[in-house]
């Protein structure tokens, strides 16, 4: 009886603490994240869930939120693929630099160089304000910071693949409905916005992951059950 009771006084001393714990890892649609009506196609394979983060290299939050995500993609789920993706929303400076992005990442397939490169643009275009608003700019800040030859840039900056890469990021970017950076986007069809926090922007993320990856658990074993039936 005496260990009943004991066993009780645990349980009783520990629903708190596990109430605590289950109200940190459950968020509300409409509170924490926007679920988007038609889903938008992601680059990712089927057996990945895509998480897009969405940038510009002039915005500061936008900088602020990549810090967050170098910490937090050693906890990504192997299922979690995470990509970026920049915003423009016009000919202006911000498709200029997410035709400059996309030129580094066919420039420097290697991960490590991308994301050193990556930050050094950030620097720039905010600490030393220079906006690299045209191909001069960036040529001269490429090759002078970076050895990176001017044929080569150029041939890469106005080709197909990056002119399609750049299609391909419109049409993203509206299907998400944003009026504004930096956003994360899960499975093409959650999408995390600033106002609930940049550092827990990722903790949302996580929670998203692991929801799609359940959804996609019980629908395999429904239609795997489904098979079965027939």
């Amino acid at each position: 009886m005496k260990k009943i009771i004991r066993s009780f006084w645990v349980i009783a001393l520990l629903l708190p603490v596990l109430a605590q714990a289950a109200a940190k890892e459950v968020f509300t649609e409409g509170e924490d994240y926007r679920l988007l009506k038609l889903p938008v196609q992601t680059s990712a394979g089927p057996d990945r869930i895509e998480v897009a983060e969405v940038f510009w290299y002039g915005c500061p939050h936008c900088r602020s939120l990549e810090a967050v995500v170098d910490r937090w993609k050693p906890r990504l789920t192997k299922e979690a693929q995470l990509v970026r993706v920049p915003a423009f929303f016009g000919p202006n400076l911000w498709q200029t630099h997410a035709q400059l992005y996309y030129t580094l990442e066919s420039l420097f397939p290697d991960e490590k160089s991308l994301n050193s490169i990556h930050d050094s643009v950030f620097r720039e275009v905010q600490e030393r304000k220079n906006l690299l608003k045209n191909e001069e700019e960036m040529v001269t800040f490429l090759s002078k910071h970076h050895k990176v030859d001017k044929e080569t840039f150029l041939s890469y900056y106005n080709s197909f693949g990056v002119k399609n890469l750049l299609s391909q990021a419109s049409s993203k970017v509206r299907g998400y409905q944003l009026t504004g950076v930096p956003a994360l986007v899960v499975d093409g069809r959650f999408v995390i916005e600033p106002k609930v926090g940049l550092e827990k922007m990722p903790e949302i993320a996580d929670f998203l992951i692991q929801k799609v990856s359940s959804e996609r658990t019980e629908a395999k074993a429904n239609k795997a059950t489904a098979v079965k039936v027939k």
